[in-house]
Parts: structure tokens; C-alpha cells; sequence
């Protein structure tokens, strides 16, 4: 046994050797509590911030977590060297880990003894180690930090698993006529769930079975209450049925619920094939699985997977339903609910298939809706069975498909967040990163393949914007023809672009499709005209702009199509507003809209407006910088005028606002220079100088400048032509060519004097002068 010895199965205990050890800091014992309760892998010290002083943390709380560390090491080790690398409490960067060879704990003995127990040949030979496992309890998980971590998802599951053990024990205990023998663990497990209606069930037929009648049925008008008081409802069907067995003198074991026995009871097994494995999603898997296997007193844990079309949420959540078949022994329901179909899927019509799964026969089906409901919780009461709901459309559509008993769990997938489901815990799924793309590729094609053409392995890594959906497609066409190279596939994503990305079922067009056949014709219009922008993100303004319509209409447009999953949500703005930007391929659906439902002249037209509207506030914002190196020349291009709170906001915090849409204006420049709107590109460019001053980003001003400067020379607009060269010439000397500096100030200066613009040739011979001191 190691020297080193923790008890967290109850009061947070500690050795070393025969010694006990004592930790007068309640955060400090919480910290090394969490680190216990995920021994052996990792633990992010946000995650310790998070749980131990919440929105309280104090600003040196970093500093604080490691000297909390470091002292756990020196007080419970104090003869090992704190930095070595064999240390029981090892440091991973911004990470701390226990290391299970340097240490034992009551927690690890009580998984050895559970698995012990799970492989043993029979179910006597099963009791004795289950027995020994729920004897290392002395309480609630880490009782004596309740304060600290109570209601923790990490302790909860850890009770949790006490709880499964109980009733594996007690129904082992039962079967086999033993049912004294699992009483005080009952009692002990009872005392602290004291609204688990499963082991109060047990409890009270364990009393009955030991001769004690009277103490059952108080123990039921007891939990009875309780129920009554506390949540406001009844007793369920198995709590109810040992209490009737316990009248009738029939609480002796085997079966102890009148239910067939295992072998003839239904255990549905719906799910569909499962992937071998998903790249990318390990962490949002093990935390989808933690939430549902954190059972408790109240209603059946909740997870919604959400996220855009043909990111994978399907194919997470049935990875997930297969990984917790143990958990859930009793069976997985699942059904397609069509959330993104014209029909959606009837729920009583998957509430019959299911009661069918059952083993409710066909014409035993309630013809009452409520009465289906009804039979199926019962169905569901005491079981642990877990109910995957693919492609929901809103709560209402799954609510009649919801167990009733917290034994059960729900796994959900919709394209929206189902933000009104009271107790679901989210999780968002985003895009794929590019190694993790590649390695999507890499599983259905092979490492020598990619490796051969590492340029075109990105590109098209970089074609299909994290997308599974799109990474499948491309993956799928590839294997299916080995003969051709990852170039030619390249160059037909470029050329043919959702044309390529259609294979059966795996079609990127159909998935977006869905999502826009669901939203209003307001919102389609927008998402048209708004694809045809080359914006990397915008906020709803610019959608006022567009449409010509109240901001706050705009702002409903553009939440209305995040919540359809066709825009993402991206970080707010300077002034404090959301923002919202295309992933490429949806983009690219917004353009085969746009080409299909308005004119050419329109959409022209529309973008014209907007980036004139982007220009005035530009330009307002570039007069209100704290410096200017140089007074503003104007040209002839249009302005439009922004909503006047919008105005307002950036006029509030000008360098803020130019910090947030830098790669916005970069992208209108080229945008105005591609549509021939010369002046509006070279006067989007002349507001990033004198921030650029402030800021540094001269790259800004050479990357939007160099390309003005061509539109300007072919379109034969000599003042657009000095005011780029006047721009040129700063971004040289902010990046140490003072000869190219000089060089295009002149040119600057004798263009401005040959306009008979004196003003600007003057601010330039200042400028020369004080470069040549």
C-alpha cells in the first residue's frame, strides 16, 4: 500500500504512512479534493478557479492555486523534493494531475472492488466485493466541503456511483435471497438521497424482508411526505409497488417489482451504428457523458448537443449512447425527430414506437395522448434507460417523450440551443481546428496519402472550413477513387464548390438548405444579400444598411438566422455590439440565393450602400482619434448615414471601434476595388493611417493602400493616386524604409501641388522636414 492515502468517501481524509494529516485551509483542502476526484488525469487550473472561488476569485488567484500546490506538496510529502518528477501532485503547465502510482485513496479501491465485482462468473461471487465497496463509504462525497463544493457535477457523479452500486448490490442481494445483507447499506444511502425514490423502494421491501413491517410502511409514509413537502408531488409507480407488496406480505426476493425477470423483460436497443471514433470531440464527449450519468433526486439529466448543420452532432451523440451502454443497462431509445424537415416528426406517433420497444403490444396502445405519456413513464420508472432525440425542433416537440424517473437520462441534438429547457446543460459544437480536420482525413485515407501532398492537403482542409459534413464528403469521393490526387479534388472543391460536397447523404447544400427553408422571408432576403459581402464579420447594422430597415428589426433578422445555425455568433464589437460572420461554405449557399432570387443591379446597389455606410463612420471615427498625422482629404465617393446610436458607440471609443473592424475595412477595400468603386476603395483606405500610427499596424496600411493605389493608377484618379502614395509613404517609415519614405512623399507632394491642393502639399513638406532631421 502507498505511504501516501486519501479518504474522500465522506470527510476529506489524509495519511502519510500511519500518520494523519491536517489542512487548516477549507480552499486548499477543496483544491486538492478536485484533483482527487479526477486522479490520474489532468486537471485545468480554470477549472479549479471555477469550482472553488467562482465570480469571487480575487485578481491573484493564479498565484494562489500554485501556492496552494505547492504547499500540498511539501505538507503531505514533506521528505520529497517539491519540483521532482516523481512527485505524487506532478505539474502540467496550467495543469496539476495526481499521479495514481504514488498514492492510493478510498475512491480507487471502490472502483477496483465495482469492477472486481462486474467480472466475476456469478452473482454470489459478485455480493462480497460489491458489499466491500459500498463499506468504504462513511457519507456523502467529501461531506465536510459541502460548503465549498456542494452540488459540484464532479462530486454529484461520484455519489452517483454509489447509488448504482447500491441497487446493482441490492438487486444481486435480492436474487439471491439475501436481502439483510444490503440493509444498512440502504439505510446509509437512504439517509442521504432522502428523495431517491429507487432506493427508498429497496429500502423498504429490505425492511419488510427482514421482518420489519412496520418500520417499511413508515419508512414509505415517510419518503411520502417528503416527496409531498419538498416537491409537491406523489409517490411514483415503484415506490407505490413496494409498499403494495409490502400489504400484501409479498416483499421476498426475486424480482422484487413484479417485473418479468432480466431475461424476458424488453431491452430496447435502438440505436444506430456508431463511428469507430470521432477526432476532435474527446473532451465535449466525456463531459456529455459526466452530465448524464449524474443522476439525483430531481428530473432525468438533460445534455443538448447543438451546433450548425453538418457539424457532427448526430454522429457525437450516438458515439456517446454507445460508450454509456453499461450505464444504461436497461436499454437506449432513439428516434429522428425531423426538426429540420418541412414535417417534423409527430411526437405521439414516436411515443407509440417506443411503447411498441417496450413490450407494450399494439393493441394495448392508449388511444388517449396524456394516457401514452402516462404508460411510458412507467415503462421508464426505475430503469436506467437513456433517450437520444436526434434533430429536435423546440422543447414542446420532446416534451411528452421525457422520462419521469431520474434513473434515465436524455440525450439531445438540435440545430438550435433550446434555450428554454429548464435543467438541459448545453453543449455548442463548433468547427473542427485544422489538425483536427486533418486528422478526419487522415483516418479515411491514410497517412502516406496526405503526407504526399501536404499543400493540397490543407487547401482542401481549408475548402471544407472545419466542417465533418464537408470533410466526409471530400474524405468519401477520395477513398472511393484512389487513382485520383488530393490536387484534383482540390481543384474541383475550388472550382465546383457544394457541387462537390453532394454524395448521397453526406450533401452540405441539403444540410444548409434545412436550415434556410425554416427561417422567414425577411431573413432569407437578408442572408442572401449579406452572403455577397466579403466581410469576415459584421454586426446587425450592417444589415440595417442593407435592407434599409430600423436597427432594431436588423437585430431580430440577424438573431433569427443564428438561431437557424446559417451565421455564426462571433465576439462582440468595439462598441459592445454582436457580431456575426458566414462559415465559407454556407457562404457560398447565401451566393447560389442571391444568384437565383435578385438581380445583379440590386446587389450591387445594396453593397454600395453598405460600405458607404462603413466609410462615414470611418471616417468620423478617424477624426476623433486621440493624433492625426495628417488632415483628411475627401474624394467623391458616397456616404451613407449609420444609425445614430451606432455612431454614437463608436464616436465613444474610436480606436476600439478600428480595433474590431481592422480586417472588416482591409476586406471592403478590396471588395470596392473588385466592383470598380474606385473612390470608395481608396477612401476606405485613407482612414487607416493615423490609426494605424497609434496602433502599429502599418501592414494594415500597405496591404489596403498598395491595392487602392493600382485602382486608382487604372482608373486615372490623380487624387486618390497622392493620398495613397502620402499613406504609402507613413507605412514605409513606420516599417524602416525611410528612402522608400522619402521617395513617395515627393511623388505625394507634387501630385497634391499639380491638384492645387496647398493644404495637403504643405502638411507633407513639414512631414519631410522632420524625417530629415
Amino acid at each position: 500500500m502507498s505511504e501516501i492515502r486519501f479518504h474522500l468517501l465522506g470527510p476529506l481524509r489524509i495519511w502519510h504512512g500511519e500518520t494523519e494529516i491536517t489542512l487548516s485551509s477549507d480552499r486548499q483542502r477543496a483544491v486538492l479534493a478536485l484533483l482527487l476526484l479526477k486522479a490520474g488525469t489532468p486537471v485545468r487550473r480554470q477549472d479549479i478557479i471555477d469550482a472553488v472561488w467562482g465570480d469571487g476569485a480575487p485578481d491573484s488567484v493564479v498565484n494562489l492555486v500554485q501556492t496552494y500546490v505547492g504547499r500540498l506538496r511539501r505538507r503531505i510529502d514533506p521528505g520529497h523534493i517539491a519540483r521532482s518528477r516523481s512527485s505524487w501532485l506532478a505539474g502540467l503547465g496550467s495543469a496539476y494531475a495526481i499521479r495514481l502510482d504514488r498514492c492510493d485513496s478510498d475512491l480507487f479501491r471502490f472502483r477496483a472492488l465495482t469492477a472486481e465485482a462486474r467480472r466475476a462468473g456469478t452473482p454470489r461471487e459478485s455480493l462480497g466485493p460489491l458489499l466491500r465497496a459500498l463499506q468504504l463509504w462513511q457519507g456523502p462525497c467529501l461531506s465536510d466541503l459541502d460548503h465549498l463544493l456542494k452540488g459540484h457535477p464532479w462530486v454529484r457523479a461520484i455519489d452517483q456511483e454509489r447509488v448504482n452500486v447500491l441497487l446493482e448490490c441490492a438487486k444481486t442481494a435480492f436474487d439471491l435471497g439475501l436481502p439483510a445483507e444490503v440493509l444498512p447499506q440502504l439505510r446509509a444511502v437512504a439517509a442521504t438521497e432522502p428523495l431517491n425514490e429507487v432506493v427508498h423502494s429497496w429500502l423498504v421491501l429490505a425492511l419488510a424482508a427482514a421482518g420489519a413491517q412496520a418500520e417499511a410502511l413508515a419508512e414509505y409514509d415517510s419518503i411520502r411526505a417528503r416527496l409531498a413537502d419538498e416537491l409537491g408531488i406523489d409517490p411514483g409507480p415503484q415506490l407505490r409497488a413496494a409498499r403494495l407488496r409490502v400489504l400484501r406480505q409479498d416483499a421476498t426476493p426475486s424480482s422484487p417489482f413484479g417485473q418479468p425477470s432480466p431475461g424476458a423483460t424488453p431491452r430496447p436497443s435502438l440505436l444506430p451504428p456508431g463511428v469507430t471514433g470521432l477526432i476532435g470531440r474527446e473532451r465535449q464527449a466525456g463531459r456529455i457523458r459526466s452530465t448524464l450519468t449524474c443522476h439525483g433526486s430531481g428530473p432525468a439529466p438533460v445534455a443538448v448537443i447543438s451546433g450548425q448543420g453538418g457539424v457532427g452532432k448526430t454522429a457525437l451523440a450516438v458515439h456517446v449512447a454507445h460508450q454509456l451502454s453499461d450505464a444504461f443497462p436497461d436499454g437506449q431509445l432513439y428516434a429522428d425527430l425531423c426538426g429540420t424537415d418541412e414535417r417534423p416528426a409527430d411526437p405521439t406517433r414516436v411515443l407509440a414506437r417506443f411503447l411498441r420497444a417496450l413490450g407494450v403490444h399494439g393493441t394495448a396502445l392508449p388511444e388517449d395522448p396524456e394516457e401514452s405519456v402516462d404508460l411510458y413513464r412507467s415503462h421508464l420508472a426505475g430503469r436506467r434507460i437513456l433517450v437520444v432525440l436526434d434533430d429536435v425542433d423546440s422543447y414542446a416537440q420532446v416534451k411528452p417523450l421525457l422520462p419521469g424517473s431520474s434513473t434515465c437520462a436524455v440525450l439531445v441534438t438540435s440545430r438550435s440551443r433550446l434555450s428554454g429547457w429548464p435543467g438541459a446543460v448545453s453543449f455548442d459544437l463548433g468547427t473542427l481546428r485544422p489538425e483536427e480536420s486533418r486528422g478526419v482525413l487522415t483516418a479515411m485515407l491514410g497517412r502516406e496519402r496526405l503526407d504526399a501532398e501536404p499543400q493540397n492537403t490543407a487547401e482542401i482542409v481549408r475548402l471544407c472550413g472545419g466542417l465533418p459534413l464537408a470533410l466526409s464528403a471530400a474524405g468519401t469521393r477520395l477513398a472511393a477513387r484512389p487513382h485520383w490526387t488530393l490536387a484534383r479534388i482540390a481543384r474541383r472543391l475550388a472550382e465546383a464548390g457544394l457541387d462537390e460536397l453532394a454524395l448521397g447523404d453526406l450533401d452540405v447544400r441539403r444540410s444548409v438548405a434545412a436550415g434556410y427553408r425554416r427561417v422567414s422571408e425577411a431573413a432569407q432576403r437578408a442572408f442572401r444579400l449579406l452572403g455577397l459581402l466579403e466581410l469576415p464579420s459584421f454586426a446587425a447594422w450592417i444589415t440595417a444598411m442593407m435592407l434599409e430597415t430600423s436597427l432594431e428589426s436588423a437585430e431580430e433578422i440577424v438573431d433569427a438566422l443564428a438561431d437557424a445555425r446559417l451565421l455564426e455568433v462571433a465576439p462582440p464589437d468595439g462598441t459592445g455590439q454582436p457580431r456575426y460572420r458566414f462559415h465559407p461554405l454556407v457562404r457560398l449557399f447565401a451566393r447560389e440565393q442571391a444568384a437565383a432570387h435578385e438581380s445583379d443591379a440590386a446587389g450591387r446597389v445594396m453593397i454600395t450602400r453598405t460600405l458607404a455606410a462603413l466609410l462615414a463612420l470611418a471616417q468620423e471615427a478617424d477624426e476623433h482619434l486621440p493624433s492625426r498625422r495628417y488632415a483628411p482629404v475627401r474624394g467623391r465617393a458616397p456616404h451613407w448615414p449609420p444609425p445614430a446610436e451606432i455612431r454614437t458607440a463608436v464616436l465613444a471609443d474610436p480606436l476600439g471601434w478600428f480595433e474590431t473592424e481592422r480586417e472588416s475595412l482591409i476586406s471592403a477595400v478590396r471588395q470596392a476595388d473588385a466592383l470598380g468603386l474606385v473612390e470608395l476603395a481608396w477612401e476606405l483606405a485613407a482612414t487607416l493611417p493615423n490609426v494605424s500610427a497609434v496602433r502599429s499596424r502599418w501592414a494594415d496600411v500597405e496591404r489596403t493602400h498598395r491595392v487602392a493605389l493600382a485602382a486608382c493608377r487604372r482608373a486615372g484618379d490623380p487624387l486618390g493616386e497622392a493620398v495613397m502614395l502620402r499613406g504609402l509613404a507613413e507605412a514605409h517609415h513606420g516599417n524602416g524604409r525611410r528612402d522608400e519614405c522619402l521617395g513617395a512623399l515627393t511623388t505625394a507632394r507634387v501630385a497634391f501641388a499639380d491638384l492645387g491642393a496647398p493644404a495637403a502639399e504643405a502638411e507633407i513638406r513639414t512631414r519631410q522636414m522632420e524625417l530629415a532631421r
